[in-house]
């Protein structure tokens, strides 16, 4: 049997030091990928006209609140963001972008955007149609162990 769950491991292992390592040699030493993508999510909101709350993150990235709350720690700390008690419910924080994290927000636009384009560099349309048809059934499958672990 192949082991599709390692494979995927270490392809987003790979995927992700490579864009930190973009993300830090073109925009800022500052950022990681992760942080990158969190701080262009926050400024395109926010210009938009929204507010930015931790949850939005939670669930737009699909990851945990203990997740996105380190996270969020570092960017704040680094000075890409701030958070603001909300006046209705001082327990919400909005987020929101500083003049260090919208100065950067263009250069880190383009940089995941040329990323993107040398990942897929080389793979086709269908490539990338059957390559998300086959990560969604695998997703779910992950959820139905998730649910139910017990394996035979």
């Amino acid at each position: 049997m192949r082991r599709v769950g390692r494979a995927l491991t270490h392809t987003s292992h790979q995927i992700n030091r490579a864009l930190d390592a973009c993300i830090g040699e073109t925009v800022s030493q500052e950022l990681t990928g992760m942080r990158g993508m969190v701080l262009g999510y926050i400024v395109r909101t926010t210009r938009s006209g929204r507010p930015v709350y931790q949850r939005d993150l939670e669930h737009c990235f699909r990851v945990q609140r203990s997740s996105i709350t380190t996270l969020l720690k570092g960017i704040e700390s680094a000075g890409f963001i701030t958070r603001t008690a909300v006046e209705q419910d001082a327990r919400l924080k909005s987020l929101t972008a500083t003049e260090k994290g919208l100065a950067c927000y263009d250069q880190l636009e383009h940089c995941i955007s040329a990323f993107e384009a040398r990942l897929q560099q080389g793979v086709t349309e269908e490539e990338l149609a059957g390559l998300e048809t086959v990560l969604d059934k695998l997703l779910q499958n992950a959820k139905a162990v998730q649910s139910d672990p017990h394996i035979e």
